[in-house]
């Protein structure tokens, strides 16, 4: 089944559709959320989150805006963001009223069985100039800001805005098979 036919028997509430999409896509958006998470528990909570989301709000998919896994991967960012935010928020108010340090368990680095899509994704930013991919990994993997980005990068807001519009630009081309010239 393609995944817009599973997303379709998910907004019907068929059980096997869900069952598939989940298995189909589980794994990859769990590396992605311990990627950004650096801590598996977490990531598995993030990931039911993700799957609860995805059951309760398959209606409001539109394919007229993005493909099942770019909505899916949207999902699981903002997900996995809020979540990282969220811990960073409550550690700092914490160490502001302890003087002790606060242990954290470490996430596994090297997580084993690389999935295709880690594969297409990393082929995919490697036909990236050096500078658009340091923009979208500061994005999306450690989930700064644009303005946070330019300011670490000691660049212009608007450069940094460039950068990731021109690379997702590409990344979309790249894609959907397309060539394109979105260098920046």
């Amino acid at each position: 089944m393609t995944d817009s036919e599973l997303i379709l028997g998910v907004i019907k509430r068929e059980r096997r559709a869900f069952d598939l999409f989940y298995e189909r896509y589980a794994q990859i958006i769990f590396n992605l959320c311990v990627r950004i998470l650096r801590d598996e528990g977490e990531a598995q909570d993030v990931l039911q989150e993700i799957f609860v989301q995805i059951w309760r709000d398959a209606s409001r998919f539109d394919a007229s805006r993005a493909s099942v896994k770019t909505w899916l991967f949207t999902i699981a960012r903002s997900r996995a963001l809020d979540r990282y935010r969220s811990r960073k928020a409550v550690t700092s108010r914490y160490e502001e009223q302890n003087t002790g340090e606060i242990q954290q368990i470490p996430g596994k680095e090297d997580l084993q069985g690389l999935s295709m899509m880690q594969q297409y994704v990393r082929k995919a930013l490697a036909q990236l100039s050096r500078e658009q991919r340091i923009v979208l990994e500061l994005s999306y993997y450690e989930g700064l800001t644009q303005d946070e980005i330019a300011a670490r990068l000691n660049e212009p807001l608007g450069t940094i805005k460039s950068r990731i519009r021109s690379a997702l630009m590409k990344l979309r081309a790249l894609y959907s098979g397309e060539e394109t010239n979105a260098e920046t």
